[in-house]
C-alpha cells in the first residue's frame, strides 16, 4: 500500500487509474463479472467472491465518462461537507436549485478551492470572475478562473492530455462542477490548462 498523502504517490496513482479508466470506458460490457472482498478476521489474508454485475440500462456508452465525472464531483463535494460541514472552513450554504447570484456562486468557489489547497492538492489557488453574466439576480452567463500552482495531479494531467483521454484526473473541476449543479447551474464549457 502506498501513501495517497504523498503528492507523487497521489499523482501516479491517479495516472494509473484514469489511463485504465479512459481505455476501458469506451466500449465496456453491460453485464460483466467482478471480484469484491469479503469480510475477514484480522490478520487474515483478504478473500474475494465473484459477483455478476450488470450495469444499469440508461447508462449507455456515450455517457459514462460524464456520468464518471458527475459521481466523482459528487463524492468529492460530500466529502468536503462532511468533513468541513460544522466548521468555520464550511463551504457556504447554498440552497439546491436556488441559482444564487455570482458573488455568492464565488464563495463557494473559493472556499472549494481554499479546502483543495489545506488538504495538500496544491500549493496556491484562486478562484475569480473572469467575466461577469447579464444579470445581477444569477450567476447565469457568468465565467470563472480557477488557478492552481503545482497541483498534485500536474504530471498525471499532462501525460494524461497527450493520450487524448475520455476521462481525466481532475478532481478540483469535477468538483466544482457538481456544486454549480447543485446550485442549478449547467456548466456549458470548461477547460483545463
Amino acid at each position: 500500500q502506498g501513501d495517497l498523502a504523498d503528492p507523487n504517490y497521489f499523482d501516479f496513482i491517479s495516472f494509473a487509474q484514469y489511463a485504465t479508466i479512459s481505455r476501458e470506458i469506451v466500449n465496456p460490457p453491460a453485464v460483466f463479472e467482478e471480484q469484491q472482498p469479503v469480510e475477514v478476521e484480522d490478520g487474515e489474508p483478504q478473500q474475494f467472491v465473484n459477483v455478476v454485475v450488470r450495469r444499469d440500462p440508461s447508462l449507455t456508452n456515450n455517457i459514462l465518462s460524464q456520468k464518471h465525472s458527475e459521481l466523482v464531483g459528487n463524492s468529492i463535494l460530500d466529502k468536503l461537507n462532511e468533513k468541513f460541514g460544522d466548521t468555520a472552513s464550511s463551504i457556504p450554504k447554498i440552497e439546491p436549485g436556488s441559482r444564487p447570484d455570482a458573488a455568492k456562486v464565488l464563495e463557494a468557489i473559493k472556499q472549494v478551492t481554499n479546502l483543495f489547497l489545506v488538504s495538500g492538492f496544491a500549493l496556491e489557488g484562486s478562484a475569480a470572475i473572469l467575466k461577469e453574466g447579464q444579470s445581477e439576480k444569477d450567476a447565469a452567463g457568468t465565467q470563472f478562473c480557477i488557478s492552481v500552482t503545482s497541483p498534485s495531479t500536474l504530471w498525471s494531467g499532462q501525460a494524461l492530455k497527450s493520450k487524448k483521454p475520455s476521462v481525466t484526473n481532475d478532481f478540483m473541476l469535477k468538483t466544482i462542477r457538481a456544486l454549480l449543479s447543485r446550485a442549478g447551474y449547467a456548466v456549458v464549457d470548461s477547460s483545463v490548462n
